[in-house]
């Protein structure tokens, strides 16, 4: 068996594009259909009295999956929900800075530009240039930039555009000391990379289940 066998793809396409949305492999697809045939023979019950116990059984797998406790997660539809909930939530005042790069996906700059433009704060992009030869190169570019201004940071673990992986890690906690937030977009994380949030020491990582 090969991996294509695997999905249910047309077999005369060559599919590339797991980022976008990510086809659904054979295993997972079942279980889905199952869930679906489950909330159709018995509705009231499944989404009135079992949804809450098995959304809870769910958190704690995926707790376990990504290496933090289950109380630290939250379901959200999208990364891009979650960082509009963030952007939209922070306390934040005229003159406050978001440092940011120009290798950020374009729904979630928007977002921050609309809730700093409401609260008065800055959306600054950084640009990093490409090629990228190490992640210290990138560490000590993004770090140079951080004013006495900066409040919140926000970085991808692995960027949409241009697929770059970011030093998420040590720009968390070089932020924490300097009492700076941060805010990750691990859209493209989960899945493709290990994942150990705990470790990773972001104040906020939003994330998608269904890519890769």
């Amino acid at each position: 068996m090969t991996l294509r066998d695997h999905f249910l793809l047309d077999r005369q396409i060559v599919f590339l594009n797991h980022g976008s949305f990510g086809a659904t492999p054979r295993p997972v697809f079942e279980r889905y259909q199952a869930w679906q045939r489950e909330l159709e023979d018995q509705p009231v019950e499944f989404l009135g009295r079992r949804i809450l116990p098995l959304l809870a059984e769910a958190r704690r797998d995926l707790g376990e999956y990504l290496g933090t406790h289950h109380d630290n997660l939250v379901f959200i539809p999208n990364t891009t929900f979650g960082v509009n909930v963030i952007a939209r939530s922070l306390p934040l005042g005229s003159g406050d800075e978001i440092l940011s790069t120009d290798h950020e996906y374009g729904a979630c700059e928007n977002a921050w530009k609309v809730a700093s433009s409401a609260s008065g704060a800055i959306f600054r992009q950084l640009p990093v240039p490409l090629p990228v030869s190490s992640s210290d190169e990138v560490l000590e570019t993004i770090w140079q930039a951080v004013s006495r201004h900066t409040r919140v940071i926000y970085l991808s673990h692995i960027t949409s555009p241009t697929a770059v992986r970011f030093p998420i890690e040590a720009l968390c906690r070089r932020a924490r000391q300097a009492g700076i937030l941060t805010v990750i977009d691990g859209a493209h994380a989960p899945g493709q990379i290990p994942l150990e949030l705990d470790e990773l020491g972001a104040d906020f990582y939003t994330g998608n289940c269904h890519k890769w």
